[in-house]
């Protein structure tokens, strides 16, 4: 089997500056139980890394209430996905030690929402609904509303003519188009500034110059991280003769049998994906 890697590959910027926070964390409190509140990226090879290091990922589904099961003076680290300032409120008040790993380009995105929110205009975010990076922003104020991928926007909601459009930053750059002509359309004193980070961009660019002969086309990464998925539905929409699968290691792809019978593939990673678990991908390929 032929087997490309195509790039960028590995750790994005901004995980990469997550990752370094968390274990700076660890490093500087040996002797504290040191807690990420949710999933540092949405990668569970990272996860389970950083387990072993000693960093315990909290269950996020309710942040109030896992936050509240801390003690003060224990370690809290923020993830990358950017969070509110409710909830940074409280960990402060519970008296935790607190790390902020939010990726530097979702942190500029809020603060570029609360200006908007204190210059009096609304702000149109468009996102998808419940995941960490959108919640984040919604949380700056009442007047930030929810343009959803898949459920759209209530326009009565917006009685600004010039509302300020932001995007979360995974989001599938070609489709982000068609949000902003409608939104134009009802809104055409909309202020739109496209906001789909360069790591982002950059990867599902590169799906789309794959080999068009390409008979296998693998993802690595977790389900739940946004630009992980987006990548998979890009190259199953440019690649519809292809075989197209998402995985987050060498133990779920070495479970699929098909992969046998294919002569050219091509390797794509997400930006919370580690290396070695592409590159443990990629040699398992050659053997074929």
């Amino acid at each position: 089997m032929k087997v490309t890697l195509v790039k960028p590959q590995g750790f994005c910027s901004g995980v990469l500056k997550a990752v370094s926070i968390a274990k700076k964390a660890k490093e500087e409190h040996p002797d504290k139980n040191v807690y990420i509140l949710g999933m540092l990226a949405h990668n569970k090879t990272l996860t389970d890394d950083l387990t072993r290091e000693g960093l315990i990922t909290l269950n996020d589904s309710d942040e109030f209430a896992a936050i509240e099961s801390l003690k003060a003076g224990d370690v809290l680290i923020f993830t990358a996905h950017g969070h509110g300032e409710e909830i940074e409120n409280k960990a402060k008040e519970k008296g935790l030690i607190i790390y902020d790993a939010t990726c530097f380009k979702v942190k500029s995105n809020l603060e570029k929402i609360k200006h908007e929110i204190e210059q009096g205009h609304q702000v149109i975010y468009i996102g998808q609904m419940g995941h960490k990076e959108t919640n984040a922003a919604l949380s700056v104020s009442k007047n930030v509303s929810l343009y959803d991928t898949q459920l759209l926007i209530n326009y009565q909601l917006i009685t600004d003519k010039n509302p300020y459009v932001i995007n979360q930053t995974t989001l599938n750059y070609k489709s982000i188009d068609k949000y902003y002509s409608d939104i134009l359309e009802h809104v055409p004193g909309a202020r739109i500034e496209n906001e789909i980070c360069a790591a982002t961009r950059l990867r599902q660019e590169a799906v789309t110059k794959i080999d068009k002969d390409t008979d296998l086309i693998i993802v690595v990464g977790h389900q739940k991280s946004s630009n992980s998925n987006k990548l998979f539905e890009i190259a199953k929409s440019n690649y519809p003769d292809a075989f197209v699968l998402m995985v987050n290691d060498l133990r779920e792809l070495s479970a699929i049998k098909d992969i046998e019978t294919k002569r050219k593939a091509s390797v794509i990673s997400g930006a919370s994906t580690p290396q070695y678990v592409v590159d443990d991908i990629y040699n398992y390929l050659l053997s074929k």
